[in-house]
Parts: C-alpha cells; sequence; structure tokens
C-alpha cells in the first residue's frame, strides 16, 4: 500500500518543465511542496489534455460513501473491478512523486522508511483518475513489491521509467505495471515525525532520533 509521499520540488513551472507538461495559470498558485502528503489531500497530477499533457492539482482517493477513500488499486484486478474499470480504460495519469514512505516493525515500534531514487530526482507512479464534486480525483496503482520493499510492505506502486510515460497515457497496457527494480529505490530510515499527518515539512525527512542505551544498574 502507497498511502503517504512526497514531492519536494519548490517551483512549479520547473516541476512541469520536467513533466513536459502545462500548468494553468489558476493553478499556480495552489501549488506547494510536500513532505507527507496524506490520503484526501490535494495532491498533483498528469493527465493528457487536447493540446498535450497537463499538471494539475487532484484529490487523492476517490470518494467511497460510507467508506474510507479508496486509494489504491492493484494493477492485477483493476481492469475488472467496478470502481476502477473505467478508469483504467480511459482516464490514466501519473503521479509525481519524488519518494513515498512504508513502515517497518521494528525496536517494539512502527519505524518509517522513506523510499526514494539513489541519487534523487522524480518518480513517475502510475494513477488513475475520475472526476468528482469537488474536482478530479486519482488513485494510485499497486504491484507486487520488489525484493528492496517486501521486507517493508507486500505491495508498491507501480514506478513508471521516464520512457514508458506517454505510452501508459496513451493505452491501458497493463505489461507496463510490474515491480521495479531494486537498484532504483534506496531506503532510508526517517524519524517519528512523518507518522502524524499533521505534520507536512522538511522535519519529515529528518533523520531517526538516537536511540537511548539502556543501563545495567
Amino acid at each position: 500500500m502507497c498511502g503517504r509521499f512526497t514531492l519536494t520540488t519548490a517551483d512549479v513551472d520547473a516541476l512541469a518543465r520536467e513533466l513536459a507538461a502545462r500548468v494553468d495559470e489558476a493553478h499556480r498558485a495552489l501549488y506547494r511542496p510536500r513532505w507527507n502528503a496524506a490520503p484526501t489531500d490535494a495532491c498533483w497530477m498528469v493527465r493528457e489534455g487536447p493540446a498535450g499533457r497537463e499538471l494539475l492539482p487532484a484529490r487523492f482517493g476517490f470518494s467511497a460513501p460510507g467508506r474510507p477513500a479508496l486509494i489504491n488499486a492493484r494493477a492485477e484486478t483493476a481492469p475488472r473491478l467496478p470502481a476502477f474499470r473505467r478508469p483504467f480504460a480511459e482516464a490514466r495519469c501519473l503521479v509525481p512523486v519524488d519518494g513515498f514512505y512504508e513502515w517497518v516493525d521494528e525496536d517494539g515500534g512502527r519505524r518509517p522508511r522513506w523510499l526514494h531514487r539513489t541519487g534523487g530526482g522524480l518518480l513517475l507512479l502510475a494513477g488513475l483518475w475520475r472526476e468528482e464534486a469537488g474536482g478530479p480525483a486519482f488513485v494510485l496503482l499497486t504491484t507486487p513489491a520488489n525484493a528492496l520493499v517486501s521486507g517493508l510492505h507486500g505491495r508498491m506502486p507501480a514506478i513508471l521509467a521516464p520512457e514508458q510515460a506517454d505510452a501508459w497515457l496513451a493505452r491501458p497496457d497493463p505489461s507496463l505495471l510490474v515491480p521495479a527494480p531494486e537498484d532504483w529505490l534506496v531506503a532510508t530510515p526517517v524519524g517519528s515525525r512523518v507518522n502524524s499527518v499533521l505534520h507536512d515539512d522538511p522535519g519529515c525527512l529528518a533523520p531517526p532520533a538516537p536511540r537511548r542505551q539502556g543501563t545495567l544498574f
């Protein structure tokens, strides 16, 4: 499951250029860097528009009356499930992030790890979007975890190589939705500040506090 992620790029125009996308003037003022984006937050996605790629704000999660928002869809079953079948066929998107969080049971607690590119930079997550009452919303597609992520969670987001992005936006190709190679990511321990969705600042990526040493007496 991928439920928290980062997009720390400060300049939305620089982000749009990197994504080869257009950003509407009305949306620029809505942009801010994110260190702990969470379900139901306003985040950003790229979709194919009439004049090419568009970078625009969108809610993280499909509304589900009486239930928590749907934030992930399994790549293996999304083409068949009623909630995702039409978006899979007609409304695919990219979700740009520069990392995502998973947690591991360690030393009697849940310890966060930030998964990101070894040398830094964007990750393009495969997503589905639909129009809702408050505007567009998206879910992230997931695949079985690769060897790196499997020690943290059994699933991981479907990460596309830059050269696969156009193909994903153009057609519903399940063959693109496979576990990312292990050397694409590194898992960095971070502090417990990220555990709360109330925190969304650079401190979320700070190293964990040193563990206290016990005494014999």
